[in-house]
């Protein structure tokens, strides 16, 4: 091939990549994720045996020396010697299926910079890439605003602001660098697109980012515009900003302010306390892995070390962190000081590039001539840096991430080229290379085969760490579909036929530990022999995820909740079985506690095996333990309560029941015989208000029950609470008219009783 037909196919092969954003293979486990990864890999690998050739044939295409590369490749060896040292290797090196942010995946990324360098080298280049990017991102934000989920085709709200971040500023610079008044105006349509989607996403650490860098170009503007007058009117906008928003953030008391959005760009923000537990730990333990790291993508391992139960008091939900929410605490803990310095030496050779520039430049900014425009683009430029940079103080990389900064980096690079090659001149021509022209592999046969055999390879490595992936992944969720549909043997028959021992697949062993956990009692539908089958796969698959880290609490957990499930499915039919499963789920979430000691809940999952176990006093010391490191959490005194109420114990029963009841634990309750059995306790108590939370949280779990809606309607009369007795009583009636004779009994025996004063057994009569 001729050298511009290996051009525009590498050239069109990165621009093709930009729209792979729009991938969603609902097939895939974590669609939105997975999709685009794979892809992108694929096309990738491909493209570089292309490149490989291409520039070995025409060497003026190598890369220069530079220093945003050397950044990189430090980042990139700093990665791998991480991996070497890790907790677990195996996470480092290949991610996990709901990130794909391993070594492996992140790698791809730096080869898309070098095959962007060497083959974008004009601004006609950069304008066709940078313009399919907006328009891509202004379609992904279309969907977004009228679409049926705000985070689009990305999958992720921060992850969608992102992108936009980037894809805004994009716009900004073609709005500068358009020499057409007309087609000038045109770039305002997506950025105001774009703004409504981002303002739909309402991502905190984004809009923080988004205001600040526009501040930061303000101000720019206002110390490097050419006209004084121009900055002294930037100066003074700059000033009153700066000043609005001091004064809208010291009202932060006032009750306006709370009820706004405001209040969610303040540390008062739930999960920015939450988070601040996790950067907490984070601090504490660096001084373990100081240099290295846990190991790229390890940061489970650190969250879970140092978790605080203080944690419960902002949230119960997304309490296991494999990412910092941090970018720089993120490197810094699972690559260590060399890791943070590699990374922040890509953004000092970026800067350093940028600020040479503007020197060279002369400083001023402003739009008559070009070294005037020139800097007013470097110091957009720079405000795009700041707000990636901040955003991701409060996020962390993800693939539309990576892409944007990849395609800025590869931007700076060529504008640093463009002076190099030729000096800053008016227009924007192709830049014609001053590199050597000579040719290699000028024989056609040579370079056939070369290619022939660099693409053979490609397939050849896509095949067996993309595509067998994949399809494991895609297998993965129809056996799981099918286990959901009660076909048992099936469902299982696929999962073994699926699960390979392929990298990413621990995340598909997860899905048949959950199917397996869920939905066990399918099991006895199926054969003795087959059963006993089925539960030593899945007890290995468990097995095999803790074999890659024995300190992941998460992992030994689901390994003790599957052997625990084993137990009780032989129950007292195969006494010797399952004796040995209950005594590996002990092992197991022994294991757990140590890894995580300061979690609760993981005390809560060892107190049910206790009581399961018939070891009673046990069970409830730890559930009292699991309440001792945090009297806040909600969750472990619902569970004494329902220990003491299975057991029947009164003492401490009520005091269990109201602290239950008051912190809002109700809504974690789905056993109706609790439930009911409690609503009872509670109004032979003459305890209405609390059992009125009971009774209304069966409504929910039961929303047809005519019965459960009277029961509401009783208990409402006894309060004194007429309007809403006859709200709920109405609602039974609909459910099943029948129910008027219950309700008239109820009634001549509450008014009777009522007279008599005599309510004791009210209770009962519920």
């Amino acid at each position: 091939m001729n050298e511009k037909t290996y051009l525009r196919l590498i050239q069109f092969g990165l621009i093709a990549s930009l729209f792979i954003v729009f991938f969603v293979f609902k097939a895939l486990l974590f669609p939105y994720i997975t999709s685009k990864q794979f892809a992108f890999n694929i096309l990738i690998e491909l493209l570089f045996a292309l490149w490989l050739v291409f520039i070995l044939k025409f060497p003026k295409y190598r890369p220069k020396k530079n220093l945003i590369t050397y950044g990189l490749v430090a980042y990139f060896v700093a990665i791998l010697m991480s991996v070497v040292v890790s907790v677990d290797p195996a996470l480092s090196l290949w991610g996990d299926a709901e990130r794909m942010l391993g070594f492996f995946h992140v790698f791809h990324f730096f080869l898309f910079f070098l095959m962007l360098i060497s083959t974008f080298r004009s601004w006609k280049d950069y304008k066709i890439l940078l313009l399919t990017s907006v328009i891509v991102a202004t379609v992904v934000s279309l969907n977004g605003i009228f679409g049926e989920q705000r985070f689009s085709t990305i999958g992720n709200t921060a992850y969608v602001s992102g992108y936009l971040i980037f894809n805004i500023f994009f716009a900004i610079i073609l709005f500068f660098r358009e020499q057409h008044k007309l087609w000038r105006l045109a770039y305002i349509v997506p950025i105001l697109i774009m703004l409504w989607e981002f303002w739909i996403c309402r991502t905190s650490g984004a809009i923080i980012g988004l205001f600040l860098s526009l501040m930061l170009l303000i101000f720019l503007f206002g110390v490097l515009h050419e006209r004084k007058k121009i900055r002294r009117l930037s100066l003074i906008t700059f000033i009153i900003a700066v000043i609005t928003v001091v004064g809208l953030f010291s009202q932060y008391q006032a009750d306006w302010f709370q009820k706004s959005f405001l209040r969610n760009l303040t540390p008062q923000k739930v999960t920015f306390q939450t988070r601040l537990i996790s950067w907490e730990g984070a601090a504490k333990d660096f001084k373990n892995h100081p240099i290295f790291g846990t190991g790229f993508g390890n940061y489970a391992i650190i969250f879970d070390r140092h978790f605080d139960s203080r944690f419960f008091n902002y949230t119960t939900s997304e309490t296991y962190f494999d990412r910092a929410h941090n970018n720089l605490i993120d490197i810094a803990s699972t690559t260590g000081t060399v890791g943070l310095l590699a990374y922040l030496s890509i953004f000092v050779a970026a800067l350093f590039y940028l600020f040479s520039e503007l020197k060279a430049n002369g400083y001023r900014v402003a739009l008559r001539e070009l070294k005037q425009r020139r800097n007013l683009e470097i110091i957009i430029i720079i405000s795009l840096l700041a707000a990636y940079f901040i955003q991701n103080l409060a996020i962390f990389d993800s693939f539309v991430t990576y892409l944007g900064m990849m395609i800025i980096l590869g931007f700076i690079y060529y504008l640093r080229s463009e002076r190099e090659d030729r000096g800053v001149i008016e227009g924007v021509s192709e830049i014609k290379t001053v590199a050597s022209s000579k040719i290699y592999l000028k024989k056609q046969s040579t370079e056939v085969f070369l290619l022939i055999i660099l693409l053979l390879s490609a397939y050849i490595f896509t095949a067996n760490f993309n595509l067998k992936p994949k399809r494991t992944l895609e297998g993965a969720i129809q056996a799981y579909s099918l286990g959901l549909s009660g076909q048992a043997e099936a469902s299982y028959k696929m999962f073994q036929e699926v699960l390979k021992d392929h990298p990413l697949e621990r995340d598909a062993r997860v899905v048949v530990i959950n199917l397996f956990t869920s939905n066990w009692e399918q099991l006895k539908t199926l054969e003795p022999a087959r059963a006993d089958e089925i539960i030593e796969f899945v007890i290995g698959l468990a097995q095999k995820n803790v074999e890659y880290n024995p300190y992941d609490s998460l992992m030994q957990m689901q390994l003790s909740q599957v052997a625990d499930v084993a137990a009780r499915f032989y129950g007292n039919d195969n006494l010797e079985k399952a004796n040995f499963y209950s005594s590996l789920a002990m092992q197991a979430i022994e294991y757990a506690i140590e890894a995580s000691p300061g979690r609760a809940p993981v005390y809560l999952v060892k107190a049910q095996m206790l009581l399961t176990r018939g070891e009673n006093d046990a069970a409830i010391e730890t559930v009292e333990y699991a309440i001792s490191l945090n009297d806040k959490y909600y969750e472990g005194y619902c569970r004494l309560a329902q220990f003491y109420m299975y057991l029947q114990v009164q003492d401490g029963l009520k005091e269990a029941l109201n602290s239950c009841i008051d912190l809002n634990g109700a809504s974690s309750i789905s056993s109706s015989q609790f439930l009911t059995s409690s609503i009872g306790y509670l109004v032979d108590e003459g305890d209405f208000e609390r059992a009125i939370t009971f009774a209304l949280r069966l409504t929910v779990l039961y929303p047809n029950d005519a019965e459960t809606f009277l029961n509401v309607a009783k208990i409402y009369l006894i309060m004194g609470e007429n309007d809403l007795s006859a709200q709920y009583l109405r609602q039974a009636y609909a459910f099943d008219p029948k129910i008027a004779d219950d309700w008239e009994m109820f009634l001549d025996f509450w008014l009777g009783e009522e007279g008599d004063g005599n309510g004791d057994e009210t209770g009962a009569q519920l």
